[in-house]
C-alpha cells in the first residue's frame, strides 16, 4: 500500500552516500524499518540508500551532498515523499513542457506567467517542478535542462527527467510524438494527451445518446460541394481545420440568397479580411491560401447570443483534482472582439461573467438557472465521454454556445486551455484553483495520496 509524507530535505556532509537518515516521526508514519534498504527516486533518477533512524525531533530527511548531486535535489526544502515495495518517491517532480525562445526574462514567451505561477505553486505542495523544451532532454542521463523561478527570477538548471509531463508546447508533430513515446516508455505519465482532432470530438460526442442533442451539424469538408450544400441548408457556416486552436484559419461563409454570391471572412494575424466570390470555383481559389493542403470541416452557424452585436459562447474550464475526479473550476462567456467571427480572448476578445450576459436575455431566474445547470452537465459529460473514447483527460476548455431560445450547442474541447478569461472578469481565487488543479491531479498520477 502506498503511503505519503512530508519532509524536509537537508544536507549532511558527515552521513556516507549510501545512506539516508530517516527521522523518527517519518519512519513510523512510512512503516520504514532500521537498515532497510531502499530505492530513493527523483523524478526517473534512482540511488540505492540504507535507511537510518534519528531520534532527532520534526519531519526530516537527511542525505549526503554527493547524493543530492546526483538526483538534483535542492536542500534544505520542504518536499512530499511516497513510497510503495520499498521505492520512495520524492516530489513527485512535475515538468511543463514548452517551447523556449531567446528571452531570458521571459524563457517560455507568453506562457512564462503561466509557468511561473505553476512553478511557484507547485513548491507550495512540496512538488519539484520546472518548464523544459522538449528539445532539452538528455534521454541517456536521464536528464533535462529547464527552468525554474526563483527569488525572483528565472534560472536556468539541470532537473531529473519528471515523473509527470504538463503538455503545454504548441502544434503536433510526428518528432512531438516520438519525444513523447520515449517518456511514456521510462514510465513518465502526461496530464492531457497529443491530440483531440475536432472531427475525432464531433464523431464521439454526437454519437453520444445523451449529448448527440448538443451538437450542430457537421461535416467533413473534403469538398467545396459539401460546403455549398451545408451553405444551401443553412445559409452561412463555419469552416475550420481539424487539428487548431485559438481560432487560427476558421473561415465564416455566407450565401447570399437566392444567387450564387458567397460572402466570407478569416482572419490574418488577428486581423480579420472579408471577401465575396461569385462562384463556387472563386471561392474555392480565394480560400486556397488559408486553408492549404489541411484538412477541415464544416459546421452550421449557429444563432448565438451576442453583447453589444459581438459574438459570444461560455468556456468552462474542467479539470481533475487529487482524487482524480473531474469538476468544474470555473466560467464565464468569451465575448469576441467587435467584427471578429470568433470569441478567443488571445485575438482581442472579452470577458464577463455568465450571471450578468444570461440576465440581459433571460428574464425568468428558472430560466437562467436551467442553463446554468445544463452547462454544467454538458462540459461535464463532454469531458468523460472524450476521455472515455480517447486517453486519460487531465483537463479541458469546454466551448458552449448559447442560442436565443436558451438552446446549448457544443462547440469544440480543447487540451491546452487558457486561463486569462478569469482574471478579465475578477475571480483571482479561480484562477489561483485552475492552477493548482493541474499539480493535485499530478500528485494522484504520480501515486501521492490526495493533499490533506
Amino acid at each position: 500500500m502506498s503511503k505519503t509524507s512530508s519532509v524536509t530535505v537537508i544536507r549532511n556532509s558527515r552521513i556516507n552516500s549510501s545512506s539516508l537518515i530517516i527521522s523518527n516521526e517519518v519512519s513510523e508514519e512510512l512503516d520504514l524499518s532500521e537498515g532497510v534498504t531502499i530505492s530513493f527516486y527523483s523524478g526517473k533518477l534512482v540511488s540505492r540508500l540504507k535507511i537510518i533512524i534519528s531520534n532527532k525531533s520534526g519531519r526530516v530527511l537527511e542525505l549526503n551532498p554527493v547524493v543530492l548531486r546526483s538526483l538534483h535535489i535542492t536542500a534544505p526544502h520542504k518536499y512530499g515523499i511516497n513510497i510503495l515495495n520499498e521505492r520512495l518517491h520524492i516530489g513527485p517532480v512535475v515538468g511543463i513542457m514548452a517551447e523556449t525562445g531567446n528571452d531570458r526574462n521571459r524563457p517560455f514567451g507568453g506562457q512564462s506567467y503561466f509557468i511561473k505561477e505553476l512553478d511557484i505553486a507547485a513548491r507550495d505542495l512540496g512538488e519539484i517542478c520546472f518548464g523544459f523544451d522538449p528539445r532539452s532532454i538528455n534521454f541517456r542521463n536521464k536528464t533535462v535542462t529547464g527552468y525554474t523561478y526563483i527569488n525572483g527570477g528565472w534560472k536556468r538548471r539541470i532537473f531529473p527527467i519528471p515523473d509527470i509531463v504538463y503538455p503545454r508546447e504548441g502544434g503536433y508533430s510526428s518528432s512531438k510524438l516520438q519525444i513523447r513515446q520515449k517518456l511514456e516508455a521510462l514510465g513518465c505519465k502526461f496530464i492531457n494527451p497529443p491530440l483531440l482532432g475536432k472531427w475525432q470530438t464531433h464523431q464521439i460526442l454526437s454519437e453520444d445518446l445523451s449529448l448527440g442533442q448538443y451538437i450542430p451539424d457537421t461535416r467533413r469538408a473534403n469538398t467545396f460541394q459539401q460546403v455549398n450544400g451545408m451553405l444551401r441548408r443553412y445559409g452561412s457556416v463555419y469552416i475550420k481545420p481539424i487539428t487548431g486552436s485559438q481560432g487560427r484559419d476558421i473561415i465564416r461563409v455566407i450565401k447570399v440568397r437566392n444567387s450564387n454570391v458567397y460572402r466570407y471572412q478569416y482572419k490574418v494575424n488577428y486581423q480579420p479580411y472579408a471577401g465575396t466570390a461569385y462562384n463556387l470555383n472563386s471561392l474555392r481559389q480565394n480560400l486556397r491560401s488559408i486553408m492549404s493542403s489541411r484538412n477541415y470541416i464544416v459546421q452550421r452557424q449557429i444563432n448565438l447570443l451576442k453583447v453589444d452585436g459581438n459574438i459570444a459562447d461560455v468556456r468552462v474550464l474542467v479539470q481533475k483534482d487529487g482524487t482524480g475526479q473531474w469538476s468544474i473550476t470555473g466560467k464565464a462567456f468569451r465575448i469576441g472582439k467587435r467584427g471578429s467571427i470568433t470569441s478567443n480572448i488571445s485575438g482581442g476578445g472579452k470577458g464577463q461573467k455568465l450571471e450578468i450576459v444570461l440576465s440581459r436575455y433571460f428574464s425568468d431566474p428558472r430560466m437562467r438557472d436551467r442553463i446554468i445547470n445544463e452547462v454544467n452537465y454538458l462540459a461535464l459529460e463532454a469531458a468523460k465521454a472524450l476521455e472515455m473514447h480517447t486517453a486519460s483527460i487531465g483537463e479541458l476548455g469546454i466551448d458552449i454556445g448559447i442560442d436565443v431560445k436558451g438552446k446549448l450547442w457544443f462547440i469544440e474541447a480543447n487540451l491546452k486551455p487558457a486561463r486569462k478569461i478569469f482574471l478579465l472578469i475578477g475571480e483571482k481565487s479561480t484562477r489561483r484553483m485552475s492552477i493548482r488543479k493541474p499539480l493535485l491531479y499530478a500528485r494522484y498520477l504520480a501515486g501521492f495520496s490526495p493533499e490533506r
